[in-house]
């Protein structure tokens, strides 16, 4: 006979598979057919200019945006782990909300990445599955939404995440400042403080690199809200938008980083709700403060097409000064348009790009689908 209790374990699992398979089938209804987005021709000019003919069609009404970046890198399909241990408590929430959040991030991550064709391995990764990735130094993409790093790949005597970064992995986290907090395993929620000892605080931002960037806010009933639309949350229609605990704006863009999300706070000490910091050979994405609720902005869901969105737009293969071109279309049901982009690039960039990735998208609120990201090689004229 089954055990009540090991009946109840298997619930999130089963809410996870469901979540899984409605997404896919909400977004990709046996009719009609997502429109279409066909590159007819690249041309590059002479004084550091590109112009890019291209064809949108839509089957049904479609609402969508096609971004055209320059890039000086060809985008790979990394593997994508999302951190998520049962042994290892989150910072801020009950461990259980924090283990419920992460595993619907993953469902709905693997799904958004699907609906665009991404080719690499979306999975979940325990603490130990951690440790071995980043000890190989294995090029991939970890997800961190927990709020604090577990303790055996980071702590007072340990520090792996920082060399993986540096050999060219990608972190994209959630929470409190990166490195601030850590957790043992086995702890309780109700045994962990804000004031052990196992904390790095002010050191663990150092030791990933990030001195500088960030002034700890403590946390309010409310936290802070961005409001001020960037270029690149425009372009790639990024929602995240809480700066609780988000780096300084001018210390991001004075390292090359990127600015992918919304801005606010102080007008001295501006922040973005999502930024993109180089470190070493790799990167450091950080959303500015935790995960909401289910089914409303910030939660799970908006999450990750936010992560979406900035992997497969091809921004992150850019180099310095990043200005990718991108238009609002409305088309009709059955409806067809052809359209021109001319892109100018400036001169030492233009000599470094060795591409462009078209990458279009429906909006949020289209009736009409459409997914589409290609890799456009350029040959320059000599």
């Amino acid at each position: 006979m089954i055990r009540l209790k090991n009946v109840w374990q298997l619930v999130p699992v089963a809410i996870i598979i469901i979540l899984l398979i409605s997404e896919v089938i909400w977004y990709i209804p046996p009719h009609p057919k997502p429109g279409t987005l066909q590159v007819l021709e690249v041309s590059p000019g002479s004084q550091s200019e590109v112009t890019v003919k291209y064809q949108l069609s839509a089957t049904l009404p479609l609402d969508a945006t096609v971004v055209i970046t320059p890039v000086v890198e060809q985008p790979q399909d990394l593997p994508i782990y999302v951190f998520y241990d049962e042994n290892y408590p989150g910072i801020y929430a009950s461990k259980k909300i924090t283990l419920i959040q992460g595993s619907m991030l993953w469902v709905h991550v693997k799904t958004e990445l699907y609906l665009r064709n991404y080719s690499a391995e979306v999975k979940l990764a325990s603490a130990e599955e951690l440790e071995s990735l980043f000890s190989t130094n294995s090029t991939a993409i970890v997800i961190m939404a927990s709020g604090a790093l577990p303790s055996n790949v980071f702590s007072w005597e340990t520090n792996l995440v920082k060399p993986w970064i540096d050999s060219g992995g990608t972190l994209i986290w959630f929470g409190w400042v990166p490195g601030w907090y850590v957790v043992e395993k086995g702890q309780r929620d109700e045994e962990i403080s804000c004031n052990m000892s196992q904390h790095l605080y002010q050191e663990g931002p150092r030791r990933l690199g990030l001195e500088g960037y960030f002034e700890y806010m403590p946390l309010e009933e409310h936290p802070t809200v961005a409001e001020i639309s960037s270029p690149l949350s425009n372009a790639l229609d990024t929602t995240y938008n809480l700066i609780q605990q988000a780096p300084y704006l001018h210390k991001v863009l004075s390292e090359n980083g990127l600015v992918l999300g919304k801005i606010g706070g102080n007008s001295s000490k501006l922040r973005s709700s999502i930024s993109m910091i180089r470190v070493g050979e790799g990167k450091i994405i950080i959303f500015g403060f935790f995960l909401t609720s289910s089914l409303v902005l910030n939660g799970p869901e908006l999450a990750a097409r936010d992560i979406a969105q900035i992997l497969c737009s091809g921004i992150l293969q850019v180099g310095a000064d990043p200005d990718p071109s991108y238009r609002i279309y409305h088309l009709l049901e059955g409806e067809t348009k052809t359209d021109t982009v001319e892109l100018s690039v400036d001169g030492d960039v233009y000599s470094e790009i060795i591409g462009l990735i078209v990458y279009g998208y429906a909006s949020r609120d289209s009736i009409g689908l459409l997914f589409h990201r290609e890799f456009v090689l350029l040959k320059k004229s000599e």
